[in-house]
């Protein structure tokens, strides 16, 4: 029974590797071979027709390019908000001494480590430890 149970685990891990694997692959590429590869997985799961398939074929190039377009516009925003704060850093530089740039800095450290904490789940609200209900 033990034995059964390790199998089943290795092969569920596996199968949660190759899924990510496969994810991270689907990014890859430019925004046909993506509508392919997902036009291909669809006609196999779902026994597309040949007229399904160049319906989905069509609507997932559609969507692919979608995506891509959005993806550039969001790199877009990210230059030009990063772009932004970088200039108001150096325009607060110019107007704080010397002693005040360092605390400044000091506490811009603080939040980013405060923000690593957070992505990382350690803690809720508050900056306190997160607790499960009812243990």
């Amino acid at each position: 029974m033990k034995k059964w149970i390790l199998g089943v685990l290795v092969l569920t891990s596996m199968s949660f590797g190759l899924s990510a694997q496969q994810h991270k692959n689907f990014r890859q590429g430019n925004p046909t071979e993506r509508a392919q590869k997902m036009t291909d997985r669809m006609a196999e799961e779902l026994k597309l027709t040949d007229e399904q398939r160049k319906q989905v074929s069509q609507l997932t190039l559609e969507n692919a390019n979608r995506q891509e377009e959005l993806l550039k516009s969001r790199k877009a925003e990210f230059e030009a908000q990063k772009a932004y704060r970088l200039a108001q850093d150096q325009k607060l530089a110019s107007i704080l001494t010397e002693e005040q740039k360092q605390i400044w800095e000091q506490r811009k450290e603080a939040m980013r480590n405060r923000g690593e904490d957070h992505s990382r789940g350690d803690q809720g609200r508050g900056g306190r430890p997160r607790s499960r209900r009812g243990h």
